[in-house]
């Protein structure tokens, strides 16, 4: 008798988790799934080659005084750790010749310093105010020249 009145006391204590979870596959089943064509396009990662070039001027351009203010951060966020003094490379590649894996263009070194890369470029944007990226980017930009 006890025996019946566990398996009765289960079957009660079951039958609403039963409910949830075909209620739950009932839901899914009516949500369109993605096509394999839809699948494909989405990106793997971050690095899309075929992206537009983003045409973005530095607002700080020939400004010779956030030139300056990116000099002093360059050097006290310790970008010449990898980068070198004068963007020369080590650890990290050079910053002073025109080859460049991101691109050499202010909108390309603005997203580097603001999102960082892999393999070592830390993102800045969590640290420094926009205006402190631009400044960053107005002195790098004189090291190829």
């Amino acid at each position: 008798m006890e025996s019946l009145f566990s398996l009765t006391i289960i079957a009660l204590c079951a039958a609403p988790l039963v409910a949830m979870v075909s209620a739950a596959a009932q839901a899914q089943e009516s949500v369109a799934q993605p096509s394999a064509g839809q699948l494909l396009q989405v990106p793997v990662s971050d690095l899309d080659i075929k992206r537009p070039k983003l045409h973005i001027k530095n607002p700080y351009a020939g400004d010779k005084n956030a030139v300056a203010a990116g000099k002093q951060l360059f050097i006290s966020m310790n970008c010449v750790g990898c980068h070198a003094p004068y963007g020369g490379g080590g650890m990290g590649p050079p910053l002073s010749d025109n080859r460049w894996i991101y691109g050499n263009k202010p909108a390309d070194i603005y997203l580097t310093l603001t999102q960082g890369r892999p393999n070592g470029m830390p993102a800045w944007g969590t640290a420094l105010p926009p205006q402190s990226i631009w400044s960053l980017v107005a002195y790098i930009r004189t090291l190829s020249r």
